[in-house]
């Protein structure tokens, strides 16, 4: 799990506070290409012992999920300030920097050279990776 984030949920029941929390594998998530999110209430709530029909969970759907602890490029995408977590970013980022490596390895076999990020050869071989995507 390179990338990654917790997701946690704090959240007042019965008097008590709770803060169920998961770590959330980023990378997972944006090679299964879901366009949809995690559902991180089910997650966070299966991961806590936290029952489907429960009123703890029902009090969970209400609250506002928050976001910390990073790792890898996912720091790149979360602001501390706000508890938030850019997940359309980093999933853009993600499929660029796998189009990349590909294309790299490709550059490397028959041009025998790195690929730069972002030179006129790199632009050439991603138009023509998504040429080929798209049809």
């Amino acid at each position: 799990m390179k990338n990654s984030i917790v997701a946690k949920i704090p959240f007042h029941f019965k008097g008590q506070a709770f803060e169920p929390s998961s770590r959330i594998d980023l990378d997972d998530w944006a090679r299964r290409g879901d366009e949809a999110l995690p559902d991180l209430v089910k997650i966070i709530a299966q991961e806590n012992q936290i029952g489907s029909y429960s009123y703890e969970q029902e009090v969970m759907e209400v609250s506002e999920v928050v976001f910390e602890s990073p790792t890898g490029s996912a720091e790149n995408f979360w602001s501390q300030e706000m508890g938030t977590f850019d997940f359309n970013g980093f999933k853009q980022y993600w499929l660029a920097e796998q189009a990349f490596t590909q294309l790299n390895q490709i550059s490397e076999n028959i041009l025998g050279a790195s690929l730069e990020e972002n030179s006129k050869l790199h632009q050439a071989l991603m138009q023509a990776f998504l040429a080929g995507k798209d049809s």
